[in-house]
């Protein structure tokens, strides 16, 4: 046996015999570190927008519970729904025997968080705090269930088609918009959502950007007092019309911090 055939067989060996040199390792969106030994197999979602990750990257086969939700494709329809608006159901997720959880870091109770955090389950905590972020989290979702080629795929779709989705608007004023997260009260997102990039690249500027918050209630004063050219809303009509504003009904999709969020910018780009 030569030289080279014996240094090959060793570094064979030692990699089987070493599993630091497999493991997967990244981090989530609080900068912590998540490290698996092998591929994720059994994957449980508590966010909406983490299965439609998933889905993107062609791991919705290894989903073995996600959180309720109304739109979901037909693939999950026979994937069992875990509860997480009136508290994580935690002797069912524990049932499943997960070897990975995808959480939201301020969607999810965070009395369940600390449970979560405190179980020797790997979770990977989802708060994009733009469109990068959307991006990056689908190339590491896509290391952590072994489809990594397909995560960057993913990832650079999803950004393609961000660039391309308002193109015809390019050139359009920029409008001032307000934006309808529930009618009563009224609730609305400020200058910390990360929504505030995707309005932009529509040409509509929030008008609570100025307030230092992710998302807020508002009273009928401030609404009075900053009129927009633009209400988007998921309901059929807003619950404040306000002056002469355009409504537009805007996808339920440009809510969620998910990959489908391209295609609700589509659809409010030619909607406007």
């Amino acid at each position: 046996m030569n030289n080279l055939l014996q240094r090959c067989l060793l570094l064979t060996a030692l990699a089987l015999c070493n599993p630091a040199i497999s493991e997967i390792s990244v981090r989530d969106d609080l900068d912590r570190e998540i490290t698996l030994a092998t591929p994720a197999e059994r994957i449980i979602t508590l966010a909406p927008h983490a299965t439609e990750m998933l889905l993107a990257i062609d791991s919705g086969h290894k989903i073995i519970a996600a959180a309720h939700f109304f739109d979901y494709p037909p693939s999950m329809r026979d994937v069992p729904k875990i509860n997480t608006l009136g508290g994580l159901d935690r002797e069912a997720l524990l049932g499943y025997q997960p070897d990975l959880v995808i959480a939201w870091a301020s969607g999810n109770r965070p009395g369940d968080l600390q449970w979560l955090a405190d179980s020797a389950i790997p979770v990977f905590m989802s708060e994009p705090k733009d469109l990068a972020a959307i991006a990056a989290t689908l190339e590491k979702l896509g290391a952590l269930s072994g489809e990594a080629e397909k995560g960057k795929y993913a990832a650079n779709r999803f950004s393609t088609r961000i660039a391309d989705a308002c193109q015809q608007r390019r050139n359009s004023p920029m409008e001032s918009a307000y934006y309808e997260i529930w009618p009563n009260p009224p609730m609305t997102i400020g200058g910390k959502h990360w929504l505030n990039e995707v309005l932009q690249l529509a040409r509509l500027r929030n008008i609570f950007s100025f307030v230092p918050r992710a998302v807020f209630t508002v009273s009928m004063e401030s609404l009075l007092a900053h009129p927009p050219q633009v209400i988007l809303t998921t309901r059929p009509a807003p619950a404040h019309q306000q002056g002469n504003a355009r409504v537009i009904l805007a996808s339920p999709t440009l809510g969620r911090p998910g990959p489908r969020i391209a295609e609700g910018l589509e659809q409010l780009c030619q909607a406007l």
